[in-house]
């Protein structure tokens, strides 16, 4: 069973109409940065999370936002949930909200084609020497393992159980996390677990203007990052179908 969790700060109405559409809704969570937003006209029909930040900081869920060192957000409290209540699950996706999904069953065929892996991701840069360009400053000042480290866009990843596992105990380990962009792919590295970079999550960028066009060029089976206003994915998705 394969968990969806979207990352957010203050989902709208619209985007909230969407998620309640994709298969399985009973497997699905949205996780709100903001602890006094409340999602208008919410109806229970998904699961939401709101954790206070103090709790998951004092645990040792924090600092994966680069601005945010020493903070709890939305991604830390997500990882903090899922560690405090046992759920059944072999996979969680994580997915910020302006990740856009073309259509409904996207994510299921994306399942469907890579089974047994414990991170799917854009990339997997492996860097064997300390840096100090990037933000590699701040992830050395974080980070308590030694080299190698690696990275990648993570707006958009699917992490196995076993993956989750071991950054839960890095958490509590040291009360602390590292910067996103390095975690997943770090963790997973030093525990031997199987990376896999797909080309469904090429189309995953920090900043990248998508049009209906280019997402024609490419294929509409992948997960694209960021469009940002909610409004023209659905009017992407609609052109898509």
């Amino acid at each position: 069973m394969n968990i969806l969790c979207f990352l957010t700060v203050e989902p709208s109405i619209l985007f909230y109409d969407f998620v309640k559409q994709l298969p399985n809704p009973d497997n699905i969570y949205i996780c709100i940065d903001n602890n006094k937003y409340n999602i208008p006209n919410y109806d229970n029909k998904i699961k939401i999370i709101k954790i206070n930040n103090k709790i998951c900081e004092d645990s040792g869920f924090k600092s994966t936002l680069l601005w945010g060192n020493q903070k709890s957000v939305s991604r830390d409290k997500a990882l903090y949930y899922f560690f405090k209540n046992n759920i059944e699950y072999d996979n969680i996706w994580f997915l910020e909200e302006d990740v856009f999904i073309p259509n409904l069953e996207t994510i299921k065929n994306i399942d469907n084609r890579y089974q047994g892996i414990d991170l799917l991701v854009k990339s997997n840069n492996i860097i064997y020497k300390k840096q100090n360009d990037w933000h590699w400053n701040l992830v050395n000042s974080q980070i308590k393992i030694p080299l190698p480290y690696a990275n990648s866009m993570i707006c958009a990843i699917r992490c196995s159980k076993k993956l989750l596992l071991c950054i839960f105990d890095y958490a509590i380990k040291y009360k602390n996390l590292f910067v996103d962009e390095v975690l997943f792919n770090t963790i997973a590295l030093h525990n031997n677990l199987d990376i896999k970079v797909i080309p469904e999550l090429s189309t995953i960028y920090w900043r990248y203007n998508w049009t209906i066009n280019k997402i024609h060029e490419i294929n509409s089976n992948n997960l694209y990052h960021p469009v940002k206003d909610i409004k023209q994915q659905y009017n992407l998705r609609k052109l898509i179908m």
